[in-house]
């Protein structure tokens, strides 16, 4: 996408470079929604229902570690996601020196970041209730 050293890009390929970057955000969008929502479900499948008695029972100590330990392991999954996604193909990667590689939208993962959590329900009952929990006893 970056203009080669010594040489003056032309409006067309201007153009050009622009369009098929555009149409590669939309195409790292998709595959990062896709994925998050499969994500989210398999997720809240292994996890479980959200029981809110139970976890009243816990002692704060155990709430904590085991919050921790979820968002550990949902960072873990977003960096797995990540190198995945990069891995998939662009149809358009070196056409007219397209590169796919420095969509900087590739490498942030911030989209599958922020809809992973928001569909992921059992982490957004977990994190109310550790939140609610916290604000009681402080």
């Amino acid at each position: 996408m970056s203009k080669q050293l010594g040489t003056k890009q032309s409006l067309s390929n201007d153009i050009l470079m622009r369009s098929i970057k555009i149409v590669d955000i939309g195409y790292i969008t998709i595959l990062y929604i896709i994925t998050s929502v499969i994500c989210a479900i398999i997720t809240d499948k292994v996890l479980g229902e959200f029981d809110e008695k139970a976890e009243a029972k816990k002692p704060v100590w155990k709430l904590t570690l085991e919050f921790i330990l979820m968002v550990w392991l949902y960072g873990v999954l977003i960096y797995i996601v990540r190198n995945l996604i990069s891995s998939i193909p662009f149809p358009l990667d070196n056409y007219h020196g397209f590169s796919h590689m420095r969509v900087k939208e590739l490498s942030s993962a911030m989209v599958f970041s922020f809809t992973f959590l928001l569909f992921s329900k059992n982490f957004k009952s977990k994190l109310d209730f550790y939140y609610k929990f916290i604000k009681l006893r402080l």
